[in-house]
C-alpha cells in the first residue's frame, strides 16, 4: 500500500474527493433512500451488505474523525454525531455500524503509529471492527508481539479490513493488573464466527471473532487508555481521554431510531381513528406525545452543547478535564435513557401499530431496546462518574 501524505493524493487511491462536512451530510441523505429499501435485506442478512459497507467507506463515512491532512474529512465530534443521528433515522444498524467504525478509524489515525497509520487510511475501503467484549493477550517482545483471543460483538466486522479486539498486555509483575490495549490484524488474519441472531440491531453484523495465536508488529496497537504522543492537535482527544467515542456512539443511534420513531408514531396517530375521531384528537394522547418530544429535543440539545464544549477543550489543549468527561458522560447516558423512554411512551400510545415487525416503529422499538445496556452508558460507568464528581475518586479509568 501507499502512504497518503497529502490529500491530492486520495483520488490516487481509489477515494472519491474528500468531502466537506456539508457534502458529508449530502450523502447521509443521498443513501438515506436506499437504507430505507433494504431495511428488510438488512434484517434478514444480519449484516450491512457488501455493496451499502463500500459506498460508505467511499463517502469518506468512515473518516470523519480522520483530521483532513491524513485523508480524512476532519469533522468535529459534534458534526460526527450529528451523522449518526441521522444514519440510525432510517436504519440503526446502519447508524451504529458508521458511527462506531468512525470512532475506530479516528483511534488508528490519531492514536496508532505514524507508518501504521498511513498504511491503514492508503486503503479506500479502510474500516476498523474491534471490541472490548472478550479476553485475549498480548505477550509483548520488543516491537514484535503474540496476539491471541476470542472476542463477541465486533460490529461491523464482514466489511472491515482491520479486524482486532482489547488484549491484556503480557508480561505483568506478580500482583499487577494487566495494562489492556487495542489491538489489530488485517481481516484475513481473523475468523467471524456464525453467531449474530438478536431482536433488534440485527443489521449490524456484529458477530464474535477469532484471533488465532500469531505474531503481529506493537505499532498495530493503539493504548485508548493512555494519551498519545502523537500530535493530531484536537483530535488527540480520540484516545486517553475516556469512553465518549462509545457512550456518544449510543447516544447518537438511540436519539437517531427514537427520533424516527416520533415520526412515525404521529402518522400512525393521525391514521388511527376511535369513535370521537382520530387518536390525534385525544387530548391525553397528544400531551403524552408532546411530553416525549420535549423529552427528546432536551436530550438532543444537551448532548450537542457538550459535544461542543469537548471541542473548545480539545483545541485549546488536545486533552480533556475530568469534569468534562464526566459531563458527556452524563449527557450520552441521559439520551440513551431518554430514547428508550420514548419508545415506551410511543409503544403505548400506538398500541397494535409495533405488532408488524416490519413497521419502521417496531424496528426503532426493537432496536432501541436492543442497544439499552451497552456497556458505554451502563451502571458502572455512571458510579464511577458520580465518585469522580463527589470527590470519592481522584482519577477516571477506562469507562468514563
Amino acid at each position: 500500500m501507499t502512504a497518503i501524505d497529502d490529500i491530492d493524493d486520495i483520488n490516487d487511491v481509489g477515494l472519491a474527493p474528500t468531502p466537506t462536512v456539508d457534502a458529508l451530510r449530502e450523502s447521509v441523505r443521498a443513501i438515506g433512500d436506499d437504507i430505507e429499501r433494504r431495511s428488510e435485506e438488512l434484517s434478514v442478512s444480519r449484516r450491512v451488505p457488501d455493496d451499502l459497507y463500500e459506498t460508505i467507506a467511499r463517502r469518506g463515512l468512515f473518516r470523519q474523525l480522520v483530521p483532513r491532512e491524513l485523508g480524512g474529512i476532519g469533522a468535529t465530534p459534534a458534526d460526527w454525531f450529528a451523522t449518526g443521528v441521522d444514519l440510525a433515522s432510517h436504519d440503526a444498524s446502519v447508524g451504529w455500524v458508521v458511527t462506531r467504525g468512525a470512532a475506530e478509524l479516528g483511534w488508528i489515525a490519531n492514536g496508532g503509529d505514524p507508518a501504521w497509520a498511513a498504511e491503514v487510511l492508503a486503503d479506500p475501503l479502510a474500516a476498523s471492527a474491534s471490541t472490548i467484549a472478550g479476553h485475549g493477550t498480548l505477550t509483548i517482545d520488543g516491537d514484535s508481539g503474540v496476539l491471541e483471543g476470542r472476542w463477541a460483538f465486533n460490529t461491523g466486522c464482514h466489511g472491515a479490513t482491520w479486524i482486532g479486539g482489547q488484549a491484556a498486555v503480557l508480561p505483568v509483575d506478580v500482583g499487577e493488573e494487566p495494562d489492556y490495549w487495542f489491538s489489530w490484524v488485517p481481516a484475513d488474519r481473523a475468523e467471524i464466527l456464525d453467531d449474530w441472531n438478536p431482536t433488534g440491531l440485527r443489521g449490524t453484523g456484529s458477530n464474535g471473532i477469532v484471533i488465532p495465536k500469531q505474531t503481529i508488529p506493537v505499532a498495530w496497537t493503539v493504548s485508548t487508555f493512555h494519551p498519545t504522543d502523537t500530535n493530531r492537535g484536537p483530535y488527540r482527544i480520540m484516545v486517553g481521554n475516556g469512553n465518549w467515542p462509545i457512550a456518544c456512539s449510543v447516544a447518537a443511534v438511540q436519539l437517531g431510531a427514537s427520533r424516527r420513531a416520533l415520526d412515525e408514531a404521529q402518522l400512525a396517530l393521525a391514521r388511527k381513528v376511535e369513535p370521537a375521531g382520530p387518536l390525534t384528537h385525544n387530548a391525553g394522547i397528544q400531551v403524552d406525545f408532546m411530553e416525549a418530544e420535549a423529552r427528546w429535543y432536551a436530550a438532543h440539545a444537551l448532548m450537542e452543547r457538550e459535544l461542543a464544549s469537548m471541542w473548545e477543550h480539545a483545541e485549546q489543549d488536545g486533552e480533556l478535564p475530568g469534569t468534562q468527561r464526566v459531563r458527556i458522560n452524563q449527557a450520552a447516558t441521559n439520551a440513551n435513557r431518554t430514547a428508550v423512554e420514548v419508545i415506551h411512551v410511543l409503544t403505548r400510545l400506538t398500541g397494535t401499530t409495533t405488532v408488524d415487525p416490519k413497521h419502521p416503529l417496531s424496528r426503532c422499538s426493537r432496536d432501541v431496546l436492543a442497544l439499552q445496556g451497552h456497556i458505554g452508558t451502563c451502571r458502572r460507568s455512571i458510579e464511577m462518574a458520580a465518585e469522580y464528581q463527589c470527590g470519592i475518586r481522584d482519577t477516571l479509568l477506562r469507562l468514563v
